[in-house]
Formats: structure tokens, C-alpha cells, sequence
């Protein structure tokens, strides 16, 4: 008998690491069996009609949550859009599950806003706490990446372990394919990469923490004078206090913004790169580190919330508060080659065992167990 699955995909691509984690789930849906998928998001997308299942239009717009959130406060029971599903499920939140029967599992992706509140606005923190604390009693499942959220949900908001779900999300298969050394040198003069350089591609929000690794790195280069420091990201948030902060530590020279960077040109600059440096206080899962796993790059990260967790035994890790500790570990990596190669290695040897295939079996057993009686 086949299950009628309504997936809520209201992620776009200006969202960053939520489209890419749903691009990732419907991925390994195509390894699932017994499931009639119907998607709920936008029909232009090309990467939803890639995905090979009909698409329903839907969209949820701010004022459309209000109403959603303020009927369930209220006890008004609005038209269930996803009536014609056995089952639903959503990479990112959708109020409009407070309104349906349907048994749905939802990811939460992280709740960064009690760790940091002060990079959220008062009215954001509330928001967040009230979605979740309301999806949260109706969802039947609900899924995280890592160990360390699934704590925190059962810290914030006392959900029973048991109904939430552990499972990683393997990035995309852009990477699987390694570039040749023609193409790395075409892609090297093409974005006038240096010889020897750091990679960290971040937003430069807060939380990523690059004021602490330009200072760092100010330390690196006084060490080591050929090592060079690559960024992407768009010039917005802090980006001018960074820029600023380069220019004042005197490594104009020695820091390159390329700014927003092309798959391919992305996948060369991991390549290309000595080591992926990052620094983040804050990430549920750093799709970085495992695109960097893929092509093999070493991996030097943060020892906070779930990197620890990501890395295991194919990085270095840093306490990310503290200039000192940053600097050495980065000069820990570039001063042993040899241990370097063998980070990389067990980089690319986890993600062999992040597969879709793989993905979708859990996502199968997750999803026969939303029909099952609660």
C-alpha cells in the first residue's frame, strides 16, 4: 500500500544551509519506497522540479504565520492545506501544521537563540520560542543533526528523547567528483588564488566569529609569512568592521574576499586550499566541514556545541573565544604536513559513509514510524 508524503519545501536558496539541507533530504527521498512524494513550495524552482516529484504551489508569508500562530492560540481551526496527505514532512518549520491532522515531522535546526541571545532582537527570541513550543506538541517527530540539539530540545522544551530523530544530512554530491590539476590551475589564475592559504566561506554574521580569526591569523603570518587567508560572503552585517580590522592588523595583503563564488569555482577553492579554518561560536551542523570532508581537505574548527561532534577524528579543534588557541592549533596544522594528509583522509573516509542511500533508509524508518499509533 502506498503512503501519500506531503513535503513542506519553503526553503530558498537566499536561506542558505536550510535550502541545502532540503535539497539533501528530497535527494535521498528518491532512495525511499512506498511513499507517492508530492512537494508543497514553489514550482519555478529548478532544483524542486530536479527533484523529480510534483509540486504543489505553496508559500507561507509572514502575515500568513501570524494568522496560523494566532488561530492556535485562539483555538480556531483554519482549512488544513494538506488534507489529500497520509503523512507530511518539513525541512524547516510551518505554522500551517498547527492546522493539520495529518501526522508530520519537522527539523529543528538549531536553537541558537538561548545561547546567544544578544544576535537575536527580543522579538525574534519570542517568535522562535512560540513556533517551536507549539509545533513542538503536535509534531510527532521531530528531527535534529546532531546529539547536541536534541539536548537542548529536551532542555528548553521537555520533548521525550524517544520521539526525537538523530540524523545527519549528507551535503549534496557536487563535490564526489575531483578536479583535475588543469582545472585547479585554471581556477586558481581565474580568482587569483595564492599559493598556500586558509579557507573559511561564512556569512559574516556574529556568530561566525571573524574578528577573532583575523587576529589570530595576524599571529600565523608573523609565524609562517606565505600562508594566506581566503573568504566568500556577501559585503553585509559585519563585513565592513572586518575589512576594517584587516586593514588595521596590516593583512590587506594577505586576506582575499572573492565574495559570492560559483559551484565549480567552490568546489576548486576547497581543493586548492591548505586547510577549511572555522571558527564559528554557533553551528547545529557546518555544511563547510563536510564539503571540505569530500575533496579531502584538513579541517580545523571550533571545539563548541556540535562541531566536536562533526569533526571526530578528521580535524583539529580550537577553543573559538580565545585569539591564542585559534593561532596555535592553525599553526599546529601547517607546521605537519604529513598529519595534515591524514586528517583529510579520515575527512573523505566519513563521508563514504554519508550516503543518500543511506539517508533515505533512515528517513524510510522515520517515516513508517509517523503512521504508527502515538
Amino acid at each position: 500500500m502506498t503512503t501519500k508524503l506531503g513535503v513542506l519545501v519553503l526553503a530558498r536558496p537566499e536561506n542558505g544551509g536550510t535550502y541545502q539541507y532540503t535539497l539533501s533530504m528530497l535527494q535521498a527521498l528518491r532512495h525511499t519506497s512506498g511513499f507517492d512524494v508530492t512537494l508543497y513550495g514553489d514550482p519555478t524552482d529548478p532544483e524542486l522540479v530536479k527533484a523529480g516529484f510534483p509540486v504543489m504551489p505553496f508559500s507561507e508569508s509572514r502575515q500568513r504565520q501570524l494568522i496560523a500562530l494566532a488561530a492556535n492560540r485562539l483555538g480556531v481551526k483554519l482549512t488544513d492545506p494538506f488534507a489529500a496527505e497520509d503523512v507530511l514532512l518539513a525541512p524547516i518549520y510551518s505554522l500551517s501544521l498547527l492546522h493539520t491532522k495529518k501526522p508530520f515531522a519537522y527539523t529543528l535546526h538549531d536553537l541558537q537563540e538561548k545561547h546567544y541571545p544578544g544576535n537575536f532582537s527580543i522579538w525574534q527570541r519570542v517568535w522562535r520560542h512560540q513556533i517551536h513550543a507549539r509545533l513542538l506538541r503536535r509534531a510527532r517527530r521531530v528531527i535534529c543533526e546532531s546529539n547536541y540539539v536534541r539536548t537542548d530540545i529536551v532542555r528548553y522544551f521537555g520533548v521525550d528523547e524517544g520521539r526525537i530523530a538523530v540524523i545527519a544530512a549528507p551535503p549534496q554530491g557536487q563535490f564526489q567528483l575531483e578536479m583535475d590539476a588543469q582545472q585547479l590551475e585554471a581556477a586558481r589564475k581565474r580568482m587569483g588564488l595564492p599559493a598556500r592559504f586558509l579557507f573559511y566561506p561564512a556569512q559574516f554574521w556574529p556568530h561566525k566569529n571573524h574578528m577573532r580569526l583575523v587576529e589570530a591569523f595576524r599571529g600565523v603570518v608573523d609565524e609562517i609569512p606565505d600562508v594566506n587567508l581566503v573568504l566568500t560572503g556577501k559585503k553585509r552585517d559585519e563585513y565592513q568592521a572586518v575589512m576594517d580590522a584587516i586593514a588595521k592588523l596590516d593583512l590587506t595583503e594577505k586576506v582575499h574576499h572573492l565574495g559570492y563564488v560559483e559551484q565549480q569555482d567552490l568546489q576548486a577553492t576547497y581543493q586548492l586550499a591548505t586547510a577549511l579554518v572555522m571558527p564559528s561560536l554557533f553551528e547545529s551542523v557546518s555544511i563547510p566541514i563536510y564539503e571540505a570532508f569530500q575533496v579531502g581537505t584538513p579541517v580545523i574548527a571550533s571545539n563548541v556545541v556540535a562541531i566536536p561532534e562533526q569533526v571526530g577524528d578528521a580535524g583539529l579543534v580550537f577553543d573559538p573565544t580565545d585569539v591564542v588557541s585559534i593561532r596555535d592549533t592553525i599553526l599546529k596544522m601547517l607546521r605537519d604536513p604529513e598529519a595534515a594528509k591524514r586528517l583529510g583522509r579520515n575527512g573523505r573516509a566519513r563521508m563514504l559513509a554519508m550516503t543518500a542511500e543511506r539517508y533515505g533508509r533512515q528517513l524510510q524508518e522515520l517515516l513508517q514510524s509517523l503512521q504508527s499509533v502515538w
